[in-house]
């Protein structure tokens, strides 16, 4: 698709979403209008009028004069006076439908986030994607506050001052219209520009901004490794070419307006020059009044055409930015509900994997042929060496990815033909890598639940070992624990996540150990409390810690994304295979280290 062609789709995209607003947008277009024409008033009275008529009308009676003078004058506050109370009508309405629109616009955006796969937020940072909801919808709103109504009535008031000036003299119209066609030609060429530099620009703020969230999200890294020079240094080279692209803009844009200034100014004084010698050659031709209303008229088409250009850099800006964010808003989701897929009943836990394999997008097969069946309340551990496809094991049961082949089914029901909403419902998760919100420990424990009573609450906190330390805290359950937990330890930060997870009530859990990295206390209560949550569930456990899994059902060993063997702890430690060998091999390694 052709620039142009890309430039008309998004604007078109753009002002499909005021469709909505249609009626305030006509108000505020009319209400626009009123005002341009209004403004056509004064030079007929400031100029014409009381030049030909008041002042230099010397045949005429002081009286009569003085009773113009005074008509005029009254005419000129009163037409002023009603400009500034519809302006200032529109300018409100106008304001305040821009943030209604990004309202709106915001809401569309997250809640396409929302629905978007896994496989997106992997290969983008998440800086830039909060850019799109933040920064790239703020310049839309400009189209919308400064662009959409100033646009129309500017052309029509343009239009207007064209026909007064060649009904008044066609000669001096086209005179005064010379220097339009360079005017013309350099808003062609700056428009055809800044576009391309204002894409690159919020696209280069897009990354300083995700640089941005990262380094703060990381900071103890960073602090840890004395590398804030080192943090500092990326950011501002980053943020310097932010500021080089920007002034790059604004230099064009200066240039640019300067241009029109110019223009402007050519024509004017090329009315006053050749509407002074048609005057004073003939009188008759050309009165004094009208030569004075032709230049302010003058003046005044090139203000909306001044403006038309003004309006034209905030539409520039904003279709970079819209060209962004329609970029998020036409992704569509890798794994979507089939058009005839159902609820799903609940599940009794029953899982089933009927020759199963799996390639990432890139085209690396990680899982091949995988034959499983579990049946409810069993406890199933996923062991292996690093890469053997363990968690892309685990990542299908609630259908964050699709097999490339096979299928896998819950309780015999295919998950391709259900709902992901209802299906992930009754399934849940604790992962290695502990997320949660920042807010208070209630907030987070209410997300297993959200309508969960008080009780409720506390009897899951007590199942996960979590009660006594959270009453510990300064504000108990009401204790705000930071962005993602830091003012807790990695053992407490693990047991809330345990206890939202039996909030939940899930009937299938997914658990990705997580006490390699906590004290010996901490992992006895987490063990303890992942006890608690396995309890009449289907529970899939990552293990990396090989002598806390000896009580599985089914241990399932994976090598090169292949099944290599299943069976029990025993069994597999007679066969001495490849889950003997990894247990074994651990059990020497942690004996070393006591």
């Amino acid at each position: 698709m052709s620039d142009q062609k890309s430039k008309i789709s998004t604007f078109r995209e753009l002002c499909s979403f005021l469709k909505p607003h249609w009626r305030v947008v006509a108000i505020g277009v009319f209400a626009q209008i009123t005002v341009a024409i209004m403004a056509l008033i004064p030079p007929q009275l400031r100029e014409r009028y009381l030049i030909d008529k008041v002042l230099t009308d010397l045949h005429s009676p002081i009286a009569l004069r003085l009773e113009r003078l005074i008509i005029a004058v009254a005419a000129l506050v009163a037409v002023l006076a009603a400009s500034a109370l519809i302006d200032r009508r529109r300018t409100v309405l106008m304001h305040t439908l821009g943030e209604k629109f990004i309202l709106d616009l915001r809401r569309r955006i997250y809640y396409h986030l929302q629905k978007l796969s896994l496989t997106y937020f992997e290969t983008r940072q998440t800086g830039e994607v909060m850019s799109r909801v933040t920064n790239d919808s703020d310049v839309v709103e400009e189209f919308v506050t400064h662009a959409t109504d100033i646009l129309i009535s500017d052309v029509l008031k343009a239009l207007g001052i064209v026909a007064i000036l060649f009904y008044w003299n066609p000669f001096l119209a086209l005179v005064a219209f010379v220097p339009m066609p360079i005017t013309t030609y350099i808003t062609y060429k700056y428009s055809r520009k800044v576009r391309g530099i204002w894409r690159a620009t919020r696209e280069r703020l897009a990354e300083m901004n995700a640089r941005l969230q990262d380094s703060l999200s990381g900071i103890r890294v960073i602090k840890s490794f004395a590398r804030e020079d080192y943090e500092y240094d990326r950011f501002a080279r980053e943020a310097e070419e932010v500021y080089d692209m920007r002034v790059n803009v604004i230099k064009m844009w200066t240039g640019f307006f300067r241009l029109i200034t110019v223009s402007s100014g050519i024509g004017i004084y090329t009315v006053l020059a050749v509407g002074g010698w048609i005057h004073i050659t003939n009188p008759s031709a050309l009165s004094l009044g009208t030569l004075f209303a032709f230049a302010a008229y003058i003046g005044m088409f090139y203000q909306p055409v001044s403006n038309i250009a003004r309006v034209n850099d905030t539409i520039q800006r904003a279709l970079a930015a819209a060209d962004r964010i329609f970029e998020v808003l036409h992704t569509e989701p890798d794994l979507v509900d089939a058009p005839d897929a159902i609820e799903m009943p609940p599940i009794k836990g029953a899982v089933t994997f009927e020759n199963v394999s799996f390639a990432y997008s890139s085209g690396e097969e990680v899982l091949k042929d995988i034959n499983l069946h579990a049946e409810p309340g069993q406890i199933i551990a996923i062991v292996g060496r690093s890469g053997a496809g363990k968690t892309s094991f685990v990542n299908l049961i609630p259908r964050f990815y699709d097999p490339t082949r096979g299928r896998v089914l819950i309780d015999g029901i295919d998950i391709r033909t259900v709902t992901q909403q209802s299906l992930r419902r009754q399934i849940g998760m604790v992962l290695q890598d502990t997320f949660l919100f920042n807010g208070t420990v209630r907030e987070n424990l209410l997300y297993g639940k959200l309508d969960a009573t008080e009780e409720e609450i506390i009897e899951a906190a007590k199942a996960a070992y979590a009660d006594s330390f959270i009453r510990e805290m300064p504000n108990g359950y009401d204790t705000e624990i930071g962005e993602r937990g830091i003012k807790l330890s990695g053992g407490q930060k693990q047991r809330i996540a345990i206890a939202r997870a039996i909030l939940a009530d899930p009937r299938i859990m997914i658990l990705d150990e997580a006490t390699s990295s906590v004290d010996s206390e901490s992992e006895y209560y987490i063990h303890r409390a992942m006890d608690q949550l396995m309890q009449g569930r289907t529970t899939f456990v990552i293990a990396h810690r090989l002598s806390t899994i000896r009580h599985a059902d089914i241990i399932v060993t994976l090598e090169s994304g292949r099944v290599v063997e299943i069976g029990d702890h025993n069994t597999l430690m007679e066969r001495s295979g490849t889950y003997s060998h990894l247990y074994e091999a651990q059990y020497r390694f942690e004996d070393e280290l006591e």
